[in-house]
């Protein structure tokens, strides 16, 4: 996971620090909808109207940072626990190539 980063990006775009990383998260993949209140809502569009970033890539930075905080605070077995469920989802790795 990437979270800080896209973080710290989305704070240098805030910051116009442009000299910095200030690149929005790639949000490709699966679409979905959910609905959030008018305090999250008014604060993600505060921040895309400081940005050149859309609510999407606001979003996707936000959520990344609160996974990668999620499983620092969390009991390392329910981390382990989560990840493998996760990697379970992927794809298997490619066989090695055939001895020449």
């Amino acid at each position: 996971m990437a979270g800080p980063a896209h973080v710290i990006a989305l704070k240098n775009a805030l910051e116009k620090k442009l000299r910095e990383y200030h690149t929005p998260p790639r949000t490709g993949g699966t679409q979905i909808s959910t609905r959030f209140d008018e305090f999250v809502l008014n604060h993600v569009d505060a921040i895309v109207e400081e940005t050149d970033w859309n609510r999407a890539e606001v979003l996707y930075a936000l959520v990344q940072r609160g996974l990668f905080d999620l499983y620092v605070w969390l009991d390392p077995a329910v981390t382990e626990r989560l990840i493998q469920k996760v990697v379970g989802k992927l794809a298997p790795p490619q066989p090695p190539p055939p001895p020449m």
